[in-house]
């Protein structure tokens, strides 16, 4: 997984977008695995193995012992199953516009309403790979309410490119358009899934 995403990063591409999805694929990519390697470390200092036999197995008690070592010092951190929660809330938003992003791909550039170029849909790809990137840091160090700020504009950034998606897709080839559309409107149902599960909190 690291090695494909250090070659992504080295790639060479032409078309602005292009670029900005496969170097903002490869980032969130590393992301993900620095989070679970949080969990591991969460669960070390926690002392709570992920699996029954985990507990019993001596050969994975000694790697355990080995990881412990090297990844448990430091602040004690949050319970792997709070840890667990960032990989779960990446895997649930960071793909879905990543999809409209290589969807977009297909549409001709500055057409539409908006008329945006692909250089600026690319700024668009990295606005929200760094704000992914700052709001996993708040979570990881349960900063508040920097979380929850980093997460509402991440959101607002989903939005927007869904919107120049679906105003993108009118210029594009049928089968690039319902990609288009596809994605863009699948994109804004998780949007309002998630409203409506602070609604629920709340």
């Amino acid at each position: 997984m690291i090695t494909q995403a250090v070659v992504a990063l080295d790639c060479s591409v032409a078309d602005p977008l292009a670029y900005a999805f496969v170097t903002g694929t490869a980032l969130l990519h590393l992301k993900l695995v620095l989070v679970h390697v949080w969990t591991v470390r969460a669960r070390c200092q926690h002392d709570d193995e992920a699996q029954p036999e985990d507990k019993t197995n001596r050969g994975f008690q000694l790697i355990s012992k080995v990881v412990g070592a090297v990844l448990a010092h430091g602040p004690m951190s949050k319970p792997p199953e709070l840890v667990e929660r960032l990989a779960k809330n990446a895997a649930e938003n960071e793909p879905f516009f990543m999809l409209v992003t290589l969807a977009l791909i297909r549409a001709p550039a500055g057409t539409g309403r908006f008329g945006m170029s692909n250089e600026e849909l690319a700024n668009i790809v990295y606005a929200f790979v760094a704000l992914r990137f700052v709001h996993a840091f708040f979570f990881l160090l349960a900063i508040q309410p920097f979380r929850t700020l980093t997460w509402l504009v991440s959101a607002g950034v989903m939005i927007t490119k869904a919107v120049v998606a679906l105003d993108l897709a009118t210029a594009a080839d049928p089968l690039a358009a319902a990609c288009i559309i596809t994605a863009a409107v699948l994109q804004l149902k998780l949007i309002l899934i998630h409203v409506w599960t602070v609604r629920a909190r709340c």
